[in-house]
């Protein structure tokens, strides 16, 4: 059988399941809007390892529908510390070279999937499904995370898509690894780059010197971990941005 075809047949199955769920009048209203959601989603993003994840989810009872951020209206927005120092931030934006989506600025809640490069998709190829399982937790703690700082500042979309890429980032270097396989084993993988990434998480940015020290404390190819940590940091422009955000306004308040 086509491959495709074999995945043809296990959205459709899952999608007339969401259908039943969605029409069968003595389920919660609750679990009915669930399964219209997954469905509707489904129609964005078109991945079956997605599918399956948000099913499995609905069948834990997990959260999968999150509310919007941009949720106060012009006068509330307008006493929040973001619209106070908007010029502020705004500098940073362009420091960053960070542009928002209308997403972003309509405050939609968090997605991880709709930036998740291909290329992973194609590495992690049969752990896709847990990969996406774990995604969906994520999102959760970035949506909560969003909204707990929306409440302290208000909203601003710096906040969005610096939290889109620490999640989807972190999620990433949890679950894919960038250091080659030599004698030393998987653990060994594991281990250098779970080192790797703490550095950059405690720090943001190495200077050379700093990174070269770490290197040779891991015993690691200097390749392999300048790979890494490229890739962290042009995945976490905005997220650096963030962070500056948020010095200013705690330094503002």
């Amino acid at each position: 059988m086509d491959p495709n075809a074999g995945v043809e047949i296990v959205a459709t199955t899952i999608l007339k399941y969401l259908d039943g769920m969605a029409k069968n009048a003595t389920n919660a209203a609750d679990l009915r809007e669930k399964a219209m959601y997954i469905s509707a989603t489904f129609r964005t993003h078109n991945s079956v390892a997605r599918l399956m994840a948000q099913v499995s989810a609905l069948n834990g009872g997990e959260e999968l529908i999150h509310p919007s951020h941009r949720a106060d209206g012009p006068a509330e927005a307008a006493e929040k510390p973001v619209r106070r120092y908007a010029n502020f931030l705004q500098s940073v934006m362009a420091d960053y070279h960070v542009t928002p989506t209308i997403a972003d600025i309509e405050g939609h809640p968090i997605q991880l999937m709709g930036f998740l490069d291909p290329q992973i998709e194609r590495i992690l190829h049969e752990h896709l499904f847990e990969f996406h399982r774990v995604l969906l937790r994520a999102e959760k703690k970035a949506n909560h995370d969003l909204a707990r700082v929306t409440k302290q500042f208000g909203y601003h979309y710096i906040f969005r898509i610096g939290l889109m890429e620490y999640y989807l980032s972190k999620t990433i270097a949890e679950n894919v690894n960038f250091i080659r396989p030599d004698g030393r084993g998987d653990a060994y993988r594991v281990r250098a780059q779970t080192c790797f990434y703490n550095v950059m998480e405690q720090r943001v940015r190495l200077n050379d010197a700093e990174k070269q020290i770490v290197i040779r404390a891991m015993g690691c190819q200097p390749a392999d971990a300048h790979r890494f940590w490229t890739w962290l940091e042009r995945n976490r422009v905005a997220y650096q941005a963030m962070k500056a955000c948020l010095a200013l306004l705690h330094n503002l308040k």
